[in-house]
């Protein structure tokens, strides 16, 4: 039946009357019944009736009506409900033949409550025993078919609000499974398991691949010895571009298509073998609704649900229902596809990251070797071994050595750029004093500040603070921050460095006055190659791995390398690592 929208008062009001005729009801001498499907089950009994038939009052909720009757009652009053349910017609006061036990005759009336698809959805019965004409019993009888009447309305109104109820939490589920998956091939698990609880048992999943080829999912059957039979049917089931329903069908037209008529011309037009056919017909196939499958105005597939019974009309209701299903199928069918392409793209991107460092590596490696043999040689020519040298062949194996020993330093960064990202760099983790390796770091680097004309602040902050970290790694990071410090900071400027601590952090910064970092290049100047100066005529001498590389090594001591700046204003860099578990006690 249609839902009826109506205000909450007017719903409570109804609600209201509703209890009231139960109340009346139950309490009319008339015995009444109402019954549900083909089978005649007892949904509601008054007290009369309960009576009539031998049963406590609400004993008979949920079986046939006619169980309780003896066998020749029970043959007539089956007889007399299986017509009004087929036909759906009002019997009124039919003459029923009772047990030679009973005093008087019985007589029968029976009112099927329609539903919108012309199906009858329940009967109400009532029984009265034959006697004279009684005008105050005849008025009495039509109040209570009218009342009857009234309240097989009210439960119409109460079965729209449970319809809406179950096809609310139908969609929260449907949507709950195809919120769990991200994959394509989970998601597409969750589609074969949608099938509209107005309908019937199961649905028909279609999904289109490379070159708009069609995939006809595995089918999913609620009963367990019909899925049997589905997964017989999906070895061989394949779907072709003349179906009349499902995705070829949606190929045609992608407007939602009703197949309700000629179900066997339609199972024969798409079955493709008489194993098949005979298969479709097993599982049970009466009526055929197919909704496209679409995600950014693009054809994915088509959803078929199927009805086991036959002849069944689409009401509006299933057919908005049916339409919302697919399309959260296609929203979550469209996202898991970018997903698995994003993973694909990532594999990709990692497999030539893999080759890219494997190739430094190698590289690296040969190129130290002869450039170590070049300073060799370098070095017995300017001793003399091999002849006289004079003062400008001392100058110039000066410049040769210079330049020599600056490769072989950027080609050693690289060796160690690719050792750090393939995990190959061993750690010597332990407790260390914060302020010992700073010490110990500014001294490898401190003839380089009166060079620069740079004046060194000194180091500040609590001298017994501990972290835990490998010395050797620390101080390879702190000499990459100051060696950067000097580098971009201009003659006159300052650089200091402080050690801190929090609960379960330590903290060495190294600051100077320099030219600053400009915000957009925060994260990008600890990403590999990449330098402050883009022209190859302002590069600074390196490759621009060291931060990089400062990064990874404090990362793997589960600690990390930050930096504040501001564009002409200098910069903080500041490394973190865990504080040692004796500091806390102290």
């Amino acid at each position: 039946m249609k839902s009826r929208k109506r205000p909450a008062g007017a719903l409570a009001t109804e609600l209201s009357i509703q209890e009231a005729l139960r109340h009346c009801m139950q309490q009319a001498p008339l015995p009444f019944a109402i019954t549900r499907g083909a089978k005649h089950t007892v949904v509601y009994a008054n007290s009369a009736f309960c009576l009539l038939a031998g049963v406590a009052n609400g004993g008979g909720i949920g079986a046939p009506i006619a169980n309780p009757f003896l066998a020749t009652e029970r043959r007539a009053l089956t007889a007399i409900l299986d017509r009004a349910f087929r036909q759906g017609v009002e019997i009124l006061d039919e003459r029923m033949e009772t047990s030679s036990e009973r005093a008087s005759a019985w007589q029968c009336s029976v009112w099927p409550v329609i539903a919108d698809d012309r199906r009858v959805e329940a009967l109400g019965i009532q029984i009265r025993e034959s006697s004279p004409r009684d005008t105050a019993r005849e008025l009495q009888r039509q109040v209570a078919e009218q009342m009857l009447l009234g309240a097989l309305r009210e439960r119409g109104f109460a079965d729209d609000a449970e319809a809406a109820r179950r096809r609310a939490a139908f969609l929260a589920e449907a949507g709950r499974l195809l919120a769990e998956s991200v994959d394509q091939s989970t998601t597409l698990v969750a589609l074969t398991k949608l099938a509209l609880p107005t309908l019937g048992a199961w649905c028909i999943v279609d999904i289109l691949e490379d070159g708009d080829a069609i995939h006809r999912l595995a089918i999913y059957h609620p009963d367990p010895e019909k899925q049997k039979l589905a997964q017989e049917l999906e070895a061989s089931w394949a779907a072709e571009p003349d179906d009349p329903f499902g995705a070829p069908a949606m190929f045609r037209d992608t407007r939602t298509l009703a197949i309700t008529d000629d179900i066997e011309a339609t199972l024969a037009a798409s079955a493709h073998t008489p194993h098949n056919l005979h298969i479709l017909r097993q599982l049970g196939i009466g009526s055929l609704l197919t909704v496209p499958l679409v995600a950014r105005k693009r054809l994915l597939g088509a959803i078929t649900f199927v009805s086991a019974q036959r002849g069944l009309s689409h009401s509006a209701e299933d057919v908005r229902l049916a339409e919302d299903i697919a399309a959260r199928g296609a929203l979550a069918l469209d996202n898991a596809q970018v997903y698995d392409l994003a993973l694909v793209l990532q594999r990709s991107a990692e497999t030539a990251n893999r080759a890219k460092t494997a190739f430094l590596g190698a590289m690296s490696h040969e190129l130290r070797t002869p450039l170590n043999a070049i300073g060799g040689y370098i070095d017995l020519l300017d001793m003399g071994l091999r002849g006289p040298v004079t003062e400008k062949q001392h100058a110039d194996f000066a410049r040769v050595r210079t330049n020599q020993q600056h490769l072989t330093l950027l080609i050693t960064e690289i060796l160690t750029f690719v050792r750090v990202g393939s995990g190959s760099v061993a750690y010597a983790v332990g407790d260390i004093n914060a302020s010992d390796v700073m010490k110990h770091a500014i001294e490898l680097i401190e003839p380089l500040f009166g060079q620069k004309g740079l004046v060194f602040k000194g180091i500040s902050g609590d001298p017994s603070i501990v972290a835990r970290a490998d010395p050797e790694r620390v101080t390879q990071i702190l000499v990459n921050l100051l060696s950067n410090a000097i580098k971009f900071t201009p003659a006159g400027g300052e650089i200091s460095a402080d050690c801190a601590f929090t609960t379960d952090t330590v903290t060495l910064r190294i600051s100077d006055t320099g030219i600053g970092i400009g915000a957009n290049k925060h994260e990008a100047i600890f990403e590999p190659f990449i330098q402050l100066k883009e022209g190859l005529s302002d590069r600074e001498s390196g490759v621009g791995l060291g931060l990089a590389i400062s990064r990874d090594l404090a990362r793997a001591m589960d600690g990390d390398l930050t930096v504040e700046s501001v564009e002409g204003k200098g910069a903080h860099f500041t490394l973190s690592l865990p504080r040692a578990s004796e500091a806390y006690e102290a």
